[in-house]
């Protein structure tokens, strides 16, 4: 009896292993290995046939080779995939439960039926479910989900997915979830049936010309990261990010062959489902406090886009031996670092203080242009002293106090311009770049000549 090849699987990372190890040696994670069974491929000889390339070479058109993207009229997700999705693409859409993937995906499924042919396969809910959430998403009028429902499906056989797409020959279908279809037969879940609907589903995209958008599910513990092993097969990955607490959702393109793996998608959850943030900077200011101490505005980027931040640092004498440090929307280990610079290099020690840092709006920053901002937060909360309310600070700081430039500060300037901002706090501005008229820029190099620029100190 021939024996079936054995090995072991990353969930979270997707690497092989010939054993069983409780740590993945790749990205460090814990139980995340799980046995992975194949059929051993046979070694008997066949006969190999083929076609010759070169004569179905002349079968191509000039038609075929002008290439019309499926947009999906909604700017933020047009954006991200590099202007509409490629026909005949795979795109696999990943993301936490409950963070929206499902939604998005069915507002996509909506605006594109409209102009081109397009299917919604269910595999975890019934037709009336889809169609009752369908409903609470309609943004127009006159739009009946009548319309919507006749290409709704609800179904777990892979099979009839291939035979409706196969027959009909639709420009677009989401699938929902890969997790819950498979062929007749299969274990729904398994790191082979994901695998192997992954590989089905690619070759109906590219026989068809359809674009094929896949749900992928991952758990709360991340013990069934199925998507993470498909993300070489699929042509582009979409992820949807955000917070448990904020309505904010981030969409990115962390792989994509037809555009830029730099965009970024901004929606604000509602009731009606994922609304575009077009002006992400507008959304996140628009409550900011006047002549309050602890607050500063930051320019940071994320992809190609720039978005002005408030960040909030309180601190307050601590009434135990060891002071309590809590940061949300950026590192903590960030937040520590940026304490001990102002302690060592300012007149303003935080050695004996609680402090406590948030970024306004739920988001998480990553960008190191925040560090200055940051810092003058600080600054601000231990003089208890306010900022000037049309002041933008941004700019890296070092181990040694130093003000480090950052990338991209022509447009930074030019967002915060746009906003109305007045004065910006920043690193030496590079030879060459423009300064918006009416902005009054003050270059620091240390964190020292941040406090006397804000606190005159």
């Amino acid at each position: 009896m021939a024996k079936k090849s054995e090995n072991f699987v990353c969930t979270e990372c997707g690497d092989n292993f010939p054993k069983w190890l409780g740590k993945c040696p790749s990205c460090e994670s814990f139980n995340t290995i799980k046995e992975f069974k194949e059929a051993k491929i046979s070694s008997e000889k066949k006969n190999i046939s083929g076609s010759d390339l070169v004569d179905t070479e002349s079968d191509r058109t000039e038609e075929n080779q002008s290439i019309e993207r499926i947009k999906t009229d909604i700017e933020e997700v047009d954006r991200v995939v590099g202007g509409g999705f490629f026909p005949g693409s795979v795109v696999l859409f990943g993301g936490q439960p409950g963070i929206g993937k499902s939604t998005l995906a069915l507002q996509i499924f909506m605006k594109i039926v409209k102009n081109k042919k397009s299917f919604y396969f269910s595999g975890e809910e019934s037709v009336n479910q889809v169609s009752n959430r369908a409903n609470r998403l309609l943004d127009d009028s006159n739009s009946d989900i009548k319309d919507f429902q006749k290409n709704i499906f609800a179904t777990n056989s892979l099979e009839d997915i291939i035979t409706t797409v196969g027959k009909n020959k639709p420009d677009f279908i989401v699938v929902d979830s890969i997790q819950m279809i498979g062929l007749s037969g299969s274990s729904f879940g398994s790191i082979s049936q994901i695998r192997e609907n992954a590989e089905i589903l690619v070759k109906l995209a590219k026989t068809t010309n359809t674009v094929i958008l896949l749900i992928g599910h991952v758990t709360k513990a991340d013990e069934l990261a199925g998507p993470k092993i498909l993300e070489h097969l699929v042509d582009t990955v979409l992820s949807l990010e955000g917070e448990k607490n904020s309505e904010i959702r981030l969409l990115r393109s962390p792989k994509n062959r037809f555009g830029s793996t730099q965009e970024v998608g901004v929606f604000d959850m509602q009731s009606n489902g994922l609304c575009q943030l077009q002006n992400p900077s507008e959304y996140f200011l628009a409550e900011r406090a006047q002549n309050a101490f602890g607050n500063s505005i930051c320019a940071i980027r994320e992809g190609v886009r720039n978005f002005l931040m408030e960040v909030q640092v309180l601190t307050v004498k601590t009434n135990f031996g060891n002071p309590r440090r809590t940061a949300a929307g950026i590192s903590i280990s960030k937040f520590h670092l940026l304490l001990a610079v102002v302690s060592k290099f300012t007149p303003f020690k935080c050695e004996n203080v609680d402090a406590y840092c948030n970024v306004v709006g739920g988001f998480r920053i990553q960008d190191p242009a925040a560090d200055l901002a940051i810092c003058a937060a600080i600054l601000s909360s231990r003089a208890e002293k306010e900022i000037a309310a049309n002041t933008i600070i941004f700019g890296e700081v070092g181990l040694s106090g130093e003000v480090r430039r950052v990338p991209n500060m022509e447009t930074r300037l030019s967002e915060a311009a746009k906003m109305g901002f007045e004065k910006i706090i920043c690193p030496r501005v590079p030879k060459g770049q423009k300064i918006p008229k009416g902005i009054n820029v003050v270059e620091i190099r240390s964190v020292g000549e941040l406090a006397k620029v804000v606190l005159g100190k």
